[in-house]
């Protein structure tokens, strides 16, 4: 009986959490990477100096509650983590800290904004 309360009340917060994810503004993303720091003294293509690169990099399955800010170009970086998102299409303003749930699942991954 106790582990049949358990099972419906896990059951029951999944399910509220999906439906309240339905009811965010949500943004599908294009690419994951991460910032690599590079030698002083590296030189790109056109023998200008450069400090760092992003490089593509994938992330676990899960739901994640994360902060995004504002970062390079088109890059919006995952604050407290060497993450940063590309999205396949305009995500807007996120300045010093937007509160979002990143859902990461294969290939497909999405970011809800927080009201």
């Amino acid at each position: 009986m106790k582990i049949h309360l358990i099972i419906l009340l896990t059951l029951f917060t999944l399910v509220t959490k999906s439906q309240d994810l339905d009811n965010l503004d949500s943004y599908s993303v294009d690419k994951f990477y991460k910032k690599i720091n590079l030698d002083y003294g590296t030189l790109d293509e056109s023998g200008n100096s450069i400090d760092f690169v992003y490089v593509e990099t994938t992330l676990q399955n899960g739901l994640y509650d994360i902060e995004l800010t504002d970062a390079s170009g088109d890059l919006y970086e995952v604050k407290g983590y060497n993450i940063y998102i590309k999205f396949n299409h305009y995500f807007g303003y996120a300045g010093y800290g937007t509160e979002c749930y990143l859902d990461v699942a294969g290939y497909s991954s999405t970011v809800y904004k927080k009201e």
